[in-house]
């Protein structure tokens, strides 16, 4: 696949906004690393307590 090519053709190629659409969630992913799994016990731990109160 030619992405370059691709997104050059025209604003409103169906194609070029698919490749658009998947750019910009891979750039979202790479923006916003996973929570390790430490993270994720220490988030719930701390809602279940917030929402006790």
């Amino acid at each position: 696949m030619d992405y370059e090519r691709d997104l050059e053709l025209c604003e409103y190629n169906p194609i070029s906004l698919a490749y658009e659409k998947e750019l910009r969630a891979l750039a979202q992913v790479v923006k916003t690393p996973a929570m390790s799994f430490l993270q994720r016990i220490m988030k719930k731990i701390i809602v279940s307590h917030t929402l006790k109160a």
